[in-house]
């Protein structure tokens, strides 16, 4: 059972727009915020109001934060910039780094004391310090609590335009849960463009040759999201290209006809699932024609998805989706999940785990980071005319991501069997999947490993293997004692549920209007570099 962590806050901070953070951080995170004087609970943390802490606050850690000026309103916001020091105490990937940011209240400051260090300043002054008493640590901010109103989601208050507030908060949170936490899986990056097929060695602004060019100078993958709707016919010379160069470039599924909306629609079940399957038979087609595996990776056109859809996925054979943040939220407005997107490695929703990614506008890096201090794969996406000056948008960026650390570039497929969190505590080795099938690297001290379900309830088993023949069925929460001769890789897969009874879905065959819009739309695309 994971232990609860207790942390006092001022009442200074029970507005109703802090009581909506606290309330989605504790959906998050093995935390409990409690308001008021902490006498009869041994608090592991403190949020005070300034420096209005308590005799016993040197007991615990504590962060000192300000009010805002008008709890009530959203703050403007202002950008600037801010310059993390180069030091331990500044998390990765943010230490050293000068970003450019929004700030709330961005002109009040710190003042300098002599038993602090700084950690971050903005261009007007400090604003976060850090002090320890007796080995205990103390953080001030001149930033107040991020706000969240009630139509507001945890991303909105940590994202690439704007972080800082929520930084300062999850590290103090990180900092006292420290002792209990996860690891997350290593730093893995692919970027994706929308649309392409093998009907040619290019595709509009992409062509597939010097891209491969590009990637291998500069070390990094692209995934091409391909229609189902485009299989009819594959250009040999242009498989081949992808055939041979699996290191640099592979292809995942983008929705069936693309459709408007075609993954969002309220369906009935037996829709749902003849639609998927559907674009399986097109996709097993592309595969037995050109020998090249497609990943069974779905990327919903313009990201509209219904959390009924992705129920389906994961039932039709689909490892994962890949979809922003921005797009579930859109599509599921009135689901209790929405509240919480943006946080975990993957969000997993109706048993499958839909990967983030981002777009190529706004302030791109700083979503790099964010990605890579919440141990979340970055990924990238664009459509062919991003293209339109060569392959140096992804030459840029994959300089930047690679600069962070070693990156496992990759196909989406394993991209997505790298989607897990770990532990060790002596030589038991905690796995917690937030996929179905995970590929994971067993540490040396590891002697047993237990399987922690991601799901509220699970009564399927996981079948732990190894390249070396090595095979056990367990359930979660059970230990399993490793062999000596295992290998240090071990392949993870949740048993698939049943099939669900299911009516034989009464699907049109694709209409004539979609047929000739898909394929004006390509001749738009092949036309524009003319």
């Amino acid at each position: 059972m994971t232990k609860l962590y207790h942390i006092g806050i001022s009442q200074h901070f029970k507005f109703p727009q802090e009581t909506e953070l606290f309330s989605i951080l504790e959906q998050l995170l093995p935390v409990k915020f409690i308001f008021g004087e902490q006498s009869e609970i041994n608090a592991h943390g403190a949020i005070v109001l300034d420096d209005r802490a308590n005799k016993d606050a040197t007991r615990a850690p504590s962060i000192s934060l300000p009010l805002r000026t008008n709890p009530e309103r959203k703050p403007q916001q202002i950008e600037t910039e801010v310059t993390f020091a180069d030091d331990p105490d500044v998390p990765f990937p943010f230490r050293g780094r000068t970003v450019r940011t929004k700030l709330a209240q961005a002109e009040a400051v710190l003042s300098v004391r002599s038993n602090e260090k700084f950690l971050a300043t903005s261009q007007w002054g400090p604003i976060w310090a850090m002090s320890k008493i007796d080995g205990i640590k103390h953080f001030r901010s001149a930033l107040p609590l991020p706000h969240i109103s009630a139509d507001e989601n945890f991303n909105d208050a940590f994202n690439g335009e704007c972080f800082m507030p929520m930084l300062v908060l999850l590290q103090f949170v990180r900092e006292i849960t420290a002792s209990t936490a996860y690891q997350d899986a290593p730093l893995r990056a692919s970027f994706i463009i929308d649309d392409p097929n093998l009907h040619w060695p290019r595709y509009g602004f992409v062509d597939y040759r010097e891209l491969i060019t590009h990637a291998q100078k500069e070390n990094y993958h692209v995934s091409f999201a391909t229609i189902p709707l485009d299989t009819w016919f594959t250009h040999a010379a242009t498989a081949d290209i992808f055939r041979t160069n699996a290191r640099w470039l592979s292809l995942l599924i983008h929705g069936n006809d693309h459709a408007k909306q075609e993954l969002a629609l309220n369906y009935s079940e037996a829709t749902r699932k003849g639609l998927l399957q559907q674009a399986i038979r097109r996709i097993n087609r592309l595969e037995r024609k050109t020998n090249i595996r497609v990943c069974r990776v779905m990327v919903p056109p313009h990201g509209a998805c219904s959390d009924e859809m992705l129920a389906e996925l994961s039932k039709c054979g689909f490892e994962s989706a890949c979809i922003s943040t921005g797009s579930l939220r859109a599509h599921n407005q009135d689901k209790a999940w929405t509240k919480t997107l943006g946080f975990c490695p993957a969000e997993l929703i109706q048993g499958c785990p839909v990967l983030p990614r981002w777009g190529l506008t706004g302030n791109v890096k700083n979503s790099l980071l964010i990605a890579a201090y919440l141990g979340q794969p970055m990924i990238l996406r664009g459509h062919h005319q991003d293209l339109k000056d060569g392959g140096e948008v992804f030459d840029e960026y994959a300089r930047f991501i690679n600069g962070l650390g070693n990156v496992f570039w990759s196909s989406m497929t394993d991209m997505s069997r790298l989607n897990y969190q770990w532990q060790l505590k002596g030589t038991t080795c905690r796995v917690k999947p937030l996929g179905s099938n995970i590929a994971f690297e067993l540490p040396e001290e590891a002697t047993e490993t237990l399987i922690e379900s991601p799901y509220a309830i699970d009564n399927y088993t996981w079948q732990v293997t190894s390249a070396d023949g090595f095979t056990r069925k367990i359930i979660p929460g059970e230990y399993l004692l490793l062999p000596e001769e295992i290998g240090s890789k071990i392949f993870i897969e949740r048993e698939s549920a049943p099939p669900s009874p299911c009516a034989k879905a009464n699907l049109k065959p694709t209409g004539a209007s979609l047929i000739l819009r898909r394929l004006l739309t390509e001749a738009r695309d092949r036309l524009l570099v003319m």
